[in-house]
């Protein structure tokens, strides 16, 4: 068995302002037994981010059905921790008519590169659109995250409480002359998916070698009850790559050798780079992998499926 590459399924095609490149964080959701609702993080121009959504059909999703003609969430009121760019941490669907998303909110500030902290907005018809609960972070800054604080996944466990994994940053790394961010992966819970207590949280995966930074945590049960998570990582010498973990609890995790998402040909969309591999089910049991390719989703979003080779 093996991720066998699908190819290129979406990116903007320069024609909406708020969209003119990338495709950043891809996030799944199955919206209907038909269609397969893909939400992620579209730039504009100035390479500020907005929450757009492609839905692609269920039984093959190469084929595109629709795409978003606006954000189904907008930067935040000027000031805000949202006001300088949205990427996707999750969507989880509580009920029929309640759908949550979960978003990292980007922010300038005068003495370091940016802040990044996670918001919650929620959905009455089927991710159509979105309304913040709050325009304040709902996971803020602490002292072992006081630059980022993104959740990345979150799932409802078996007692009614919500488990999330979440990156945290705790400074800058400078290479060629450059600052990027120092990040790492931890979880914690809450009792209702909406409050965090960060003095709680447990730090799970670390950079290894000459790893920098390693995050945008995504974990999945599976249906013996274990765990697997999927995160990308990114070295000093600037190789980015995607990473799979496996785990009994959801808490404590052991990396595997599996190379999940080879790079792509020469001068293909994926050729640089594979990176935030997002999993889900189809309703016949097909198994997908939704990814960005090369720069980080600048060249949009593909699919890999899980098939016996």
């Amino acid at each position: 068995m093996a991720w066998l590459k699908q190819g290129h399924i979406f990116s903007p095609d320069g024609t909406l302002d708020w969209a003119q490149h990338s495709f950043m964080t891809p996030c799944p959701w199955l919206r209907d037994e038909q269609t397969i609702r893909i939400f992620g993080g579209m730039r504009d121009a100035h390479g500020i981010s907005r929450i757009g959504w492609v839905d692609v059909a269920a039984d093959d999703p190469t084929r595109v059905k629709a795409s978003s003609t606006a954000p189904v969430l907008d930067l935040g009121a000027p000031g805000m921790f949202d006001d300088n760019g949205l990427i996707l941490g999750d969507v989880i669907e509580i009920a029929p008519d309640e759908l949550r998303l979960y978003y990292v909110g980007f922010q300038l500030v005068e003495k370091a590169k940016f802040l990044a902290f996670t918001g919650l907005a929620i959905s009455r018809d089927r991710g159509d659109s979105f309304q913040r609960v709050s325009t304040t972070p709902v996971l803020d800054r602490c002292p072992e995250g006081p630059f980022i604080g993104a959740l990345h996944s979150i799932a409802r466990l078996p007692d009614g409480r919500f488990r999330a994994w979440i990156s945290r940053g705790d400074g800058w790394e400078e290479i060629g002359g450059r600052l990027y961010p120092r990040y790492d992966c931890w979880t914690l819970t809450s009792p209702d998916g909406v409050t965090f207590d960060n003095a709680a949280a447990q730090r799970i995966i670390t950079p290894s070698g000459d790893e920098y930074r390693i995050g945008r945590p995504r974990a999945t049960r599976l249906e013996d009850g274990t765990w697997e998570l999927r995160a990308t990582s990114d070295t000093r010498a600037k190789q980015y790559a995607a990473f799979r973990f496996t785990s009994p609890d959801g808490v404590e995790f052991t990396r595997t050798d599996d190379v999940e998402l080879p790079l792509g040909s020469p001068g293909s969309w994926d050729s640089d780079m594979t990176c935030y591999p997002a999993h889900i089910r189809a309703p016949d049991g097909a198994q997908y992998l939704f990814y960005n390719g090369n720069d980080m989703g600048r060249t949009g979003v593909g699919l890999a499926k899980w098939q016996a080779t």
